[in-house]
């Protein structure tokens, strides 16, 4: 356990310029809204940035988890560590998480307060919280989900580059396993019992957002309509993502040369 805390604290130390970068990031442009909206008369506009910034998270977790992965490629820690690579991986995505979600929580709190300096029903004729729960937590796990791909590439990508024959062309059986992945879906989706199979279990969610902009008038509102969601296909990735992040901690446990 001891371990594992001084793996999260070292992992702190050396991404926390990424976030606070990220936060300084997060302000500015949120200024911007407010200077623009300022400037065009349409204060309603600073929505619009929020929404935005909310988007870009996306890729904060991904981009994090890359840079520390970078970092020890670039130090050869982890080929001389004693930890397993269950250690030495969750720390960082444990770190990234938190970062994505403390950086979430920052837009949260500036959309809402954006959203109580309106005038009443400029933008929303109610308070979207359970959307905004929905969109923080779609959002997230899309974050979650690009970030195991890429801790998956770049441990598959230094594993290989233990065999010298293939080492100049390691890019390419990247590549030939993102094209046999993606073939391999697209045959099990195309069966009828498993499209059926994915649509059997659903949950209702908003259709999404409607954006309108026009000459000093601007709205942004979620979809009247509900529409079915299937779980069946995210229940699969999660499961995908389990498998790649099994994988990537047992190469990692072969002490692969970054």
């Amino acid at each position: 356990m001891k371990a594992f805390k001084g793996l999260l604290w070292k992992d702190f130390h050396t991404s926390r310029i990424w976030f606070y970068g990220w936060i300084a990031i997060i302000l500015f442009i949120y200024a911007l809204g407010l200077i623009l909206g300022k400037v065009t008369g349409e204060s309603s506009v600073v929505v619009v940035f929020v929404i935005m910034l909310g988007i870009f998270h996306l890729a904060v977790m991904p981009v994090i988890v890359f840079s520390m992965l970078r970092m020890e490629g670039k130090t050869q820690l982890w080929l001389h560590s004693p930890q397993s690579g269950f250690k030495l991986i969750v720390p960082k995505l444990i770190i990234a998480f938190i970062y994505s979600t403390l950086s979430f929580l920052l837009v949260d709190i500036l959309g809402a307060v954006s959203l109580a300096r309106l005038p009443e029903d400029t933008f929303f004729s109610y308070w979207p919280l359970k959307e905004g729960i929905l969109f923080n937590l779609g959002i997230t796990v899309a974050a979650s989900n690009f970030s195991i791909w890429i801790l998956f590439f770049w441990t598959f990508y230094h594993a290989l580059g233990k065999f010298p024959a293939i080492k100049n062309i390691r890019w390419l059986f990247i590549i030939g396993f993102i094209v046999i992945y993606q073939g391999l879906t697209a045959i099990l989706m195309s069966f009828e019992w498993v499209q059926r199979l994915f649509e059997s279990w659903t949950i209702k969610v908003p259709a999404g957002l409607a954006f309108s902009a026009g000459r000093g008038d601007a709205e942004v509102s979620f979809m009247n309509e509900i529409i079915p969601f299937p779980v069946l296909p995210f229940a699969f990735e999660g499961l995908v993502m389990i498998t790649l992040f099994i994988i990537s901690c047992r190469l990692l446990d072969r002490k692969v040369e970054v």
